[in-house]
C-alpha cells in the first residue's frame, strides 16, 4: 500500500479501485454525489475491478448476491449498469477492503484477514459475513477496532 493512496480521501480511493472516477465530475466531495451514481448504476467492470487479486471469485459473488451465472453474464457486456443493489453492494465492499489494508498494511495481508475465521466475528470469516448490512457493519466495526488496537 503506497502511503499516497492512503493518504485519498475514502471516497476517492474507492473510486479510483472500481476505475469509476470519471463518473464524478462535478467532484467527489459528497456522499450525496456517491448516492447517485449509486443510484444510477456503476458499469458492470467496476464489479470486476472489486474483486481483490488473490481472493477467490467465488467467495466474493454471494458479497455482490449473484451467482457465476450471473457473473458469466455480467462480464460478457463490462460496459452495461448494475442495478443500485448491485452497485452499492460492489462499492460498501470495495469501502471496507480498502479499509482493511489500510489498517492491515497491506493488499495481502487484508485478503488473508477477510478469508481466515476471527475470533471477534465469533469465528466467521469477514468475507462471509458481508452479504447482509449487519454483518458488513459487524466487519467495519471490527476494522475500526483494530485501526485503534482493540482486537477482542
Amino acid at each position: 500500500m503506497t502511503t499516497q493512496a492512503a493518504d485519498l480521501p475514502a471516497e476517492h480511493r474507492v473510486a479510483k479501485i472500481l476505475g469509476v472516477v470519471r463518473l464524478f465530475k462535478g467532484g467527489l466531495g459528497s456522499a450525496v454525489a456517491v448516492h447517485e451514481a449509486l443510484h444510477t448504476g456503476l458499469p458492470r467492470r467496476a464489479l470486476f475491478r472489486a474483486i481483490p487479486d488473490g481472493m477467490p471469485v467465488l467467495s466474493v459473488l454471494p458479497v455482490f448476491g449473484i451467482s457465476v451465472r450471473t457473473f458469466m453474464r455480467l462480464k460478457s457486456e463490462p460496459d452495461k449498469l448494475l442495478d443500485a443493489e448491485q452497485s452499492g453492494r460492489v462499492w460498501q465492499f470495495a469501502e471496507l477492503f480498502a479499509k482493511a489494508e489500510d489498517v492491515l498494511g497491506s493488499h495481502q495481508r487484508a485478503v488473508d484477514w477477510m478469508m481466515t475465521p476471527a475470533m471477534a466475528l465469533e469465528n466467521r470469516r469477514p468475507i462471509d459475513l458481508l452479504t447482509t448490512p449487519v454483518g458488513a457493519q459487524l466487519v467495519d466495526d471490527v476494522i475500526e477496532r483494530m485501526r485503534y488496537g482493540v482486537y477482542q
